[in-house]
């Protein structure tokens, strides 16, 4: 008897969990159906007995179950593993905003880039890929989302309390980096840096004094020039979280501090940055190249990361080439266990597992590639 793989056992496992899913969608859906209209309403508190939930989570399960059945090919690929319940949802979500024809051209690209890439990669890929189907859905989705802002409070257990805040993605990260900084600037003692942005917070919001620096807040957005001009209405990218509407990133421009990169016309990947001082500058560009943790997966910003030299460091191999922001733990991970990693001349990142499996992250493009006689995707 062959032994078993235990990737390809994981796997099946994981694969049988988007099937469940989306099979309990499609129960759920027809469990509905069968009420009679007068008792559909309350639907709600009919899964809270019959489940022993909360309303808040039969609320969500009810949503899920409808968002999911109303595109029967999300679902399917669901169902038979090719994406997970996250992506699936989200896919959903960044359709809801199309027409019906955009929509359904929109769908088919959504999923083939989700069955080989992660979610947050599969999320920026959609996001500028609705952006030259429909420019202004970006605004109809950010408007739209914008006015569900929120200040939540979720008792937790053990005299904890959650405390929870839906922001634009541009405030939030202002106020994340001034949080940050000034946890970063305090003295070293017992807390660990996420107990110390903890205290930062709870004394900014309750008018205290932090004890520290407050430094400058900083955002790096990445824009095209047309975009900026208003040419075109390409995303920005906000580095540590992805791409942003062309009309927020313009208001947002007029008092930036801005700098040039140059971009490769066919891939639209970073190729040089001008500036005067050469170790910011190849930091600047392996920053814009790579804009997070170049580990499988990893979102962490790139400006947040070591440097790492994937060959090691000779005395001459401090090169763009050889350089890859790794965040602490990845960088570790590198260097303490089994997991390999090397370049290609392409800008791919390699990485091989313990076992031996390969997976590979790319340079990812700031700008549009240029098409030469090839047809538009729609």
């Amino acid at each position: 008897m062959l032994p078993v793989d235990p990737d390809h056992k994981l796997m099946v496992y994981f694969t049988a969990m988007g099937k469940a899913s989306a099979d309990f969608a499609v129960v759920l859906m027809e469990y509905v159906a069968q009420l009679e209209l007068c008792d559909r309403e309350f639907a709600e508190e009919i899964l809270m007995r019959l489940l022993v939930i909360s309303k808040t989570k039969a609320a969500r399960l009810l949503q899920r179950a409808e968002d999911l059945t109303g595109r029967p090919v999300v679902l399917r690929a669901l169902a038979e593993g090719r994406i997970d319940e996250g992506k699936a949802l989200m896919i959903v979500d960044l359709l809801s905003t199309l027409s019906a024809v955009h929509a359904a051209i929109a769908e088919q690209d959504f999923l083939a880039f989700a069955e080989t890439h992660n979610y947050t990669a599969t999320r920026r890929h959609a996001v500028r890929f609705i952006d030259k189907l429909d420019p202004k859905a970006a605004e109809r989705r950010h408007k739209e989302k914008r006015k569900q802002r929120l200040v939540e409070k979720i008792p937790q257990d053990d005299g904890m309390c959650l405390l929870r805040m839906f922001f634009p993605a541009l405030q939030a990260s202002l106020i994340y980096d001034r949080i940050d900084r000034i946890a970063r600037a305090l003295p070293k003692d017992h807390r660990t840096l996420d107990q110390k942005r903890a205290d930062v917070t709870m004394d900014v919001l309750m008018g205290k004094e932090t004890g520290a620096p407050q430094g400058q807040v900083t955002v790096y957005l990445t824009m095209p020039m047309g975009s900026f001009l208003g040419l075109s209405n390409e995303p920005a990218i906000l580095h540590g979280y992805g791409p942003l509407p062309a009309k927020i990133a313009r208001d947002v421009a007029a008092n930036g501090i801005w700098k040039r990169i140059l971009t490769d016309p066919v891939t639209g990947i970073a190729e040089d940055v001008t500036t005067y001082r050469p170790s910011a500058k190849q930091r600047e560009l392996i920053h814009a190249r790579y804009p997070t943790c170049t580990a499988i997966g990893c979102n962490r910003p790139a400006h947040r990361c070591d440097l790492d030299h994937c060959c090691p460091f000779d005395g001459t191999n401090t090169t763009v080439d050889n350089l890859r922001p790794k965040c602490r733990r990845h960088h570790r991970m590198k260097h303490e266990s089994n997991w390999k990693c090397e370049n290609l001349p392409d800008g791919r990142h390699v990485w091989t597992t313990p076992n031996g499996k390969t997976a590979e992250t790319e340079a990812v493009p700031i700008a549009e590639p240029v098409l030469i006689d090839e047809p538009a995707p729609f």
